[in-house]
């Protein structure tokens, strides 16, 4: 008889969370052009029960690492533990148990189209020998859970994107996971819906306190639901830590490259108007200022007017906007050629709200320009 211990689902409640920990792990294989360093010495830790991104572009080596977790690829070096147990250490039946403590959704949902939504979810406890009414019970909990008990006996073909993937994510939870891996989970969904499901994994991470696995190519999906990231290029960390400190300081280009796609640069017919030198004694000087939300406050935009004491400097462009609680973003300020003299960077750089923030020059203004 299966062990049946492991089926008390409560909606809303808590379980035990586990930590990973990936210690000099490298992984090489072969293709048709030769031997390709997937991993390279990969050694750091995801804390239990947070949300970490891995985020790289395509062939970074994001989805090889996180198979690793589950052992769905076995490292040629160093160790991948899972709450002190080494998977690889594991005989087949034990890794197989294993494997239950880890859920895990994908970009495509892997739905079977001629089974209903309540089959699809089933299907795990179904191979594992639980009775239907188990099988029952649990399944109702997790649409519930999932938000989508008014379709239990609807086949895909009938489902939107999102609550295929509702349907994915509710599967990858039947056997109480304690890791939940994503694999590119949002990156086949429009933006709203995008949002929506990762309401749903924050949702499940504070209730259900599950350590949370996200991968993805995109720093929008990394800003909207992780703790921490770690940035991937060619088979190694280039970057790891606090979403808002890589976000407000990037340190690898990397990372600089990927967040170019969530940051509002300057229009580009602004951007053709700027040159290296002054060409009239009308040009103005641009300052960017890099809030990179260090500080832990939001800019005194008041504080700032009054110790520029310049009426005629400008704000020709700017965004505010908050990640994890911080203010980041970038102003870029207009001072004309006949007040340049006067500006005084660090006065107002010393003042509360933007003590620290990084003041870049980024050239001058055409004079036509600014009248346009």
């Amino acid at each position: 008889m299966t062990d049946l211990s492991d089926l008390t689902y409560v909606v809303g409640a808590r379980r035990d969370s586990a930590g990973i920990r990936f210690e000099h792990v490298s992984h090489r294989y072969r293709s048709a052009q030769g031997d390709v360093d997937a991993l390279i010495d990969i050694d750091f830790e995801i804390a239990a029960g947070e949300i970490f991104g891995i985020i790289g572009r395509s062939g970074a080596g994001k989805s090889t690492l996180v198979r690793t977790i589950n052992r769905l690829e076995k490292p040629g070096a160093g160790r991948v533990l899972l709450n002190a147990t080494d998977l690889s250490q594991l005989g087949e039946r034990a890794l197989a148990q294993a494997r239950r403590r880890i859920g895990m959704i994908f970009q495509h949902f892997n739905l079977l189209s001629s089974s209903t939504v309540a089959e699809n979810i089933g299907l795990p406890l179904r191979i594992a020998g639980i009775p239907a009414a188990q099988i029952k019970s649990k399944v109702d909990s997790l649409l519930e859970l999932v938000g989508l008990s008014d379709k239990r006996d609807v086949y895909p073909a009938r489902l939107s994107g999102g609550q295929k993937q509702r349907v994915g994510i509710a599967r990858a939870l039947v056997h109480d996971p304690e890791v939940l891996l994503c694999d590119e989970a949002t990156s086949a969904l429009d933006p709203e819906t995008t949002e929506s499901i990762l309401q749903l994994l924050r949702d499940i991470n504070r209730r259900l306190g599950l350590t949370v696995v996200l991968i993805t190519h995109e720093m929008e999906v990394i800003r909207s639901a992780c703790d921490r990231v770690a940035v991937m290029e060619r088979g190694r960390i280039v970057e790891i830590g606090e979403v808002w400190r890589v976000f407000g300081s990037p340190q690898a280009d990397a990372t600089r490259a990927l967040l170019q796609t969530v940051t509002h640069d300057l229009p580009p017919a602004f951007r053709e108007q700027i040159g290296s030198a002054r060409r009239s004694p009308k040009d103005a000087l641009l300052l960017e200022v890099l809030v990179d939300g260090q500080g832990g406050s939001d800019p005194d935009l008041v504080a700032l007017v009054g110790a520029l004491s310049e009426p005629e400097i400008r704000l020709v462009h700017g965004v505010i906007e908050q990640v994890q609680g911080r203010a980041q973003g970038r102003l870029v300020l207009a001072v004309p050629g006949s007040r340049e003299t006067t500006l005084n960077v660090g006065a107002w750089t010393a003042l509360p709200g933007w003590r620290g923030q990084r003041v870049r020059h980024l050239g001058y203004l055409n004079a036509g320009a600014q009248h346009a």
